[in-house]
């Protein structure tokens, strides 16, 4: 049984400033019954676990999809702790499948059924991820947003529209399980969840627990189809097309490609020619909400 003495909150205070307030003020109004901690780096996130993983059985990681995915870097070595999610962040892609939201007395209903959900976990190039990695006009997107002052979904459309006019096809070779498949593509998506966030679902049959990550892959279009594309990605009925092939793979993929901007849960990253993509044998187990959609 899970007693509010075994929750720790861990926050990250980049994460949406307002957001912070508003949680801090709902862990208070349970009178010390529950306990936070602020991180200050990474370094410090990862140090306060390795000290803490045995004094506390439920860690909430309280930030948007990069703390989350800094949290799978650190708790793929604790099996034996589960994770929750209060979602502060711009997208919140993988917090919004899982069902959290950011109600702390509702998570904290949750959390004392002691029901989990175990999510498999990939690798790109060392980095470990839970929801998706992407590689072409959406990591475009990405590298675009990342420079911008400001963060939110205006913002964020505001990168798409722009790179809808800059962003130009890449040529890429991808081997896996003794096949090649190569040419010219809008997006290569590596999704072990349905979506990027904000409810854009682009790999609509993904699921974190089944064992498969699910491979799609996307031709250039016409200018003219991307708001057509956008409306069906937001409302999650992009399916195979001409334009789109999906597949469900667990082999080891390689992907080569000159182009050299990639993200990993909406973070960007820069490679070398060859982005080396796995599953993982370990598992990663989240508290299971009243709310998942899995």
């Amino acid at each position: 049984m899970t007693s509010l003495k075994d929750i720790i909150f861990i926050i990250n205070p980049n994460s949406g400033k307002k957001k912070i307030s508003s949680i801090l003020k709902q862990i208070k109004k349970f009178e010390n019954e529950l306990s936070y901690f602020i991180t200050k780096s990474e370094k410090d996130f990862k140090n306060f676990v390795s000290e803490n993983n045995k004094k506390y059985k439920v860690f909430v990681i309280v930030g948007g999809d990069g703390t989350v995915n800094s949290a799978v870097d650190i708790f793929y070595n604790y099996p034996e702790n589960k994770l929750a999610i209060i979602p502060t962040g711009s997208g919140n892609g993988f917090a919004r499948e899982l069902g959290f939201k950011k109600n702390i007395k509702s998570l904290i209903d949750d959390i004392v059924k002691d029901e989990i959900i175990e999510i498999d976990v990939l690798q790109a190039n060392g980095e470990k991820f839970i929801n998706l990695f992407g590689l072409g006009f959406d990591s475009y997107v990405a590298h675009d947003f990342a420079r911008r002052k400001k963060r939110g979904l205006r913002n964020y459309i505001r990168s798409i529209t722009k790179s809808i006019f800059q962003y130009k096809p890449i040529v890429a070779e991808l081997n896996f399980a003794d096949k090649t498949i190569s040419g010219k593509f809008n997006m290569i998506i590596v999704a072990n969840t349905k979506q990027f966030g904000n409810n854009a679902y682009i790999a609509p049959f993904a699921k974190p627990n089944n064992g498969f990550y699910d491979l799609v892959l996307i031709k250039p279009f016409p200018v003219f189809i991307y708001p057509f594309f956008l409306i069906r990605m937001m409302t999650g009925k992009l399916k195979s097309s001409k334009y789109i092939t999906y597949m469900k793979l667990k082999n080891d993929l390689t992907i080569k490609t000159s182009f050299t901007k990639y993200h990993i849960d909406g973070e960007p990253r820069d490679s070398t020619d060859i982005i080396n993509l796995k599953k993982l044998e370990n598992i990663i187990k989240f508290i299971k909400t009243t709310k998942c959609r899995i």
